[in-house]
């Protein structure tokens, strides 16, 4: 199953995932998996979490605030039109 864990995650079925944390000794995707779980879980219960989230996201990639501003001024224009 090592040979999984390189495979590039958009590609990985639910088994696939399910091997890697069946499998023995393999704690710290389980840990992983565990922590992942509980922040979408707080994300159901504070969406702004995720606005945060996406927001570091750009930073990281070196947007300026002007650039992810109009990005989500952008998207909320487009779902305003979309109604």
């Amino acid at each position: 199953m090592n040979n999984e864990i390189g495979k590039n995650i958009k590609d990985m079925t639910e088994k696939d995932f399910y091997e890697i944390i069946n499998s023995e000794g393999n704690n710290n995707t389980k840990d992983w998996l565990a922590k992942l779980g509980a922040e979408k879980i707080n994300e159901i219960f504070d969406p702004s979490i995720i606005v945060e989230r996406v927001i570091d996201t750009y930073r990281k990639m070196g947007y300026s605030e002007e650039w992810i501003t109009n990005k989500f001024l952008s998207i909320l224009k487009e779902k305003k039109e979309s109604k």
